[in-house]
């Protein structure tokens, strides 16, 4: 019984199985279905491109397979490719949309695999508060990626819909011939792809400029189709079609008073190319022809959250055209002969008798060929393989990073496609982090980071950064990865650090402090998971606090030298640090400071900081969260210890004791629990490009004490808060109100993360 090609993860292709399920099972292996006899009449089918409109083709389809109507070829452009090539595999419309309801549209325009799968070394980022956004430095000049999204999930799922048809290299031989047409960005060219890789012709075929980076293929860098030819009828004729069914979806022109901003003009100036080509097109089509227009009023190219809409109303546009469709029908008897000739066929993966990397240096093959090493000799385990390549992926390090089954020698393998970015090796971030409590006080950080990597058989990195604002200062860390699987680091770094930090009584400011941090230190951690790190970290360094704002004779100057040994873990299963929905991250240290190599200081701080997030809500879509948080801090030694800053800890803030003002609690013992609920409000969760609105409140526990014999629930300062948060391209943004129970009150204007981790 030929294996059949499962689920990759629930979220993101459910629908596979019942479509796999239905696949035919007489053949054994995936071999090309026999072609029916020739006809003299042969009804081209072409699908234009449209974005997410283009999923009103399948509710054409559907009409057409009711009304017995055999397509004898079939051209498409962009998502016409897409539907294209899956009808020209053999699933039927009925699969399609199955496949479009279980895509989660938001995630497969994300490149990287879920947060929880990330190596540990990406999870920490996400607290440097840098824009997910990469400028490389190539050659001596700065270059940018070619698109927002690489195409990574999106080749992965093109990849696995069209298993079934691996082994085909002349599209002509799929079981309904089938062309996709792109542009050549460098000629300005249309290129009709008949031949090659399946999944990665129909990945150039929808590269939009901007959105998609361009595809290289067979030595050509190619984009969307749509400028040139959006609806290819000229294509379908060359493949031999006597009679067409054309499909239009695309975007019509908006009108002047749109035109409102430069992202408006450009979309409109790609709309005037497209709609030249389209008119010239359709002014070809002949009496014996028919063109189907969807009403799609209200449905924009990037509504992909709006799938079922779009196929209800292709359904409908083509119901409308049943007079003028029925002239196309098949009798029944040779129509049951041309469905049972047109479907999926079954794949059989075979024993993995190699592995092979394509196009790699050796350092590449010898990374990515160890970790698929233990798939020789094995039935093909598609999932296993794919999350495998994600897993390699999450680091980071490929642009792409693609994998096909293979054949050589009559054994079958797995080719590995790796694509370096072409705006590495050497990367640089921005972040920027604002605070406004409306009182006078307002801060600003502007963070730059740069990272050269490839730098020795490992893939090591180095990375160096910058503050600028209410923290300034530079930093320097060298990631060196060792161990079978890279599971091991060894990570030396240096910082300089200079912090304002104000002194408060009675939720008043009466002094501030200039605290001058420089340290030096190396780490040795080891993650065997993505979701768990241990390390331990020998440091020392001197800090010293010199006054700004207050009476030196109550708060004096005052510094010491300090050496420490720390030893943590960490368990980080979120899903994002923003808005997290589900997962949780806990963290524990325990920082020993000793007299040696110069220190000057001796005790010892014990941390702990953990968030939990539970999602709930009305069917499908979870709407709301609530975020259980502890965070605790108990620090124990001599005088000299209370000059540094490191083992003490600081609270308040928006969701840190709200009320009050942000770190203007500060001691060697400090309790927090809180609990923060909010919503998602409007749109559907399926939204692709939208910003997220949420409202929430928080209800919060906690105080600081000098000593641990101070310790006690009689003195908890009790607080609470109601904010509004927008997820922008910059970050997450809240306007907040809280309240605390020794009457402190404060508005909040921030930039940052629901979670709060000790800087």
């Amino acid at each position: 019984m030929p294996h059949r090609v499962p689920c990759l993860h629930a979220g993101l292709l459910s629908a596979l199985l019942a479509i796999s399920a239905a696949a035919s099972t007489a053949a054994h292996a995936a071999t090309p279905a026999t072609p029916p006899p020739a006809r003299k009449d042969c009804i081209g089918l072409v699908l234009g491109g449209g974005g997410a409109r283009g999923a009103a083709h399948i509710g054409v389809l559907e009409v057409l397979e009711r009304e017995h109507i055999p397509i004898c070829v079939i051209s498409g452009t962009s998502m016409g490719a897409i539907v294209g090539s899956l009808y020209a595999v053999g699933y039927t419309p009925e699969e399609m949309r199955k496949i479009m309801d279980g895509i989660n549209w938001k995630d497969l325009f994300n490149d990287d695999p879920p947060r929880a799968e990330l190596p540990m070394r990406r999870k920490n980022e996400d607290f440097r508060y840098l824009l997910n956004f990469e400028i490389g430095f190539r050659d001596g000049r700065i270059v940018m990626p070619a698109g927002l999204v690489q195409g990574q999930k999106l080749l992965m799922l093109l990849r696995r819909l069209l298993l079934p048809a691996w082994h085909v290299e002349d599209f002509n031989h799929l079981q309904i011939p089938f062309h996709a047409v792109a542009a050549n960005l460098g000629n300005g060219q249309p290129v009709i792809l008949d031949h090659g890789n399946l999944p990665l012709a129909v990945r150039a075929s929808m590269s939009v400029p901007g959105a998609f980076a361009p595809t290289r293929y067979d030595g050509q860098l190619l984009v969307d189709g749509g400028i040139l030819d959006n609806v290819p009828v000229d294509v379908a004729r060359k493949m031999g079609a006597t009679r067409l069914i054309v499909v239009n979806v695309g975007t019509p022109l908006a009108d002047e008073d749109s035109m409102t901003n430069p992202l408006a003009v450009m979309n409109q100036m790609l709309g005037v190319a497209t709609l030249e080509s389209t008119e010239r097109q359709l002014r070809s089509l002949g009496p014996n022809d028919l063109l189907i227009t969807p009403r799609l009023n209200g449905i924009s190219a990037a509504d992909f959250g709006d799938a079922a809409s779009a196929i209800r109303i292709g359904e409908q546009a083509a119901e409308a055209a049943l007079p003028e469709l029925k002239r196309f029908s098949e009798n029944p008897a040779q129509w049951t002969a041309w469905r049972a000739a047109h479907r999926v066929q079954a794949f059989d993966p075979g024993l993995v008798a190699f592995v092979h990397v394509l196009d790699a240096n050796p350092d590449d093959q010898r990374v990515i060929g160890k970790h698929l090493a233990a798939d020789v000799g094995k039935p093909l385990d598609v999932p296993e393989v794919e999350q495998q390549v994600s897993n390699l992926y999450g680091s980071g390090d490929y642009a792409l990073l693609g994998w096909r089954p293979a054949e050589q020698d009559g054994q079958r393998g797995i080719e590995i496609i790796p694509e370096d970015k072409p705006w590495g090796p050497l990367y640089g971030k921005f972040g920027f982090q604002l605070s406004d409590d409306f009182s006078g006080r307002a801060n600003y950080v502007v963070s730059a980071e740069v990272t050269a990597t490839g730098l020795n058989h490992s893939n090591a990195r180095w990375t160096n950064g910058v503050w600028l604002g209410r923290t300034t200062g530079l930093y320097s860390r060298f990631y060196q990865p060792f161990g079978d699987f890279d599971h091991g680091y060894l990570q030396p770094d240096f910082v300089l650090r200079n912090d304002s930090v104000p002194i408060f009584s009675d939720n008043k400011e009466i002094a501030e402090y200039r605290f001058h941090r420089t340290h030096l230190g190396v780490e040795a951690g080891w993650s065997p998971v993505p979701q768990w790190n241990v390390a331990v970290r020998l440091a020392g360094g001197y800090d010293f606090a010199s006054l700004v704002i207050g009476d030196p004779h109550i708060f004096p100057d005052q510094g010491s030298n300090w050496t420490s040994v720390r030893v943590s873990t960490t368990w980080d299963t979120l899903d994002n640090v923003n808005f997290p929905t589900h997962g949780a991250r806990v963290h524990l240290d325990y920082e020993a400071y000793r007299n040696f190599l110069g220190g000057e200081s001796h005790g010892g701080v014990a941390r702990l900081t953990g968030d939990w997030a539970i999602n709930w809500g009305y069917g499908p879509f979870k709407r709301y969260t609530v975020l259980l948080g502890l965070r605790a801090s108990s620090s124990q030694g001599n005088s000299r210890f209370e000059q540094s800053l490191e083992p003490v800890d600081f609270l308040g803030g928006f969701l840190n004791l709200s009320g009050h003002a942000e770190n203007s609690l500060i001691g060697d013992q400090s309790a927090l629990a809180r609990a923060v609920a909010y919503r998602r409000m409007g749109g559907s969760l399926r939204e692709v490009f939208g910003v997220p609105l949420y409202l929430g409140a928080s209800v919060e526990a906690g105080n600081v004490w000098n000593d641990r014999s101070d310790v006690g629930f009689n003195d908890l300062i009790y607080a609470g808060s109601v904010f509004g948060g927008v997820n922008t391209p910059l970050g997450p943004l809240f306007l907040g109100f809280g309240h605390a129970s020794d009457h402190a009150n404060a508005w909040y204007l921030t930039f940052g993360s629901l979670l709060r981790p000790r800087q």
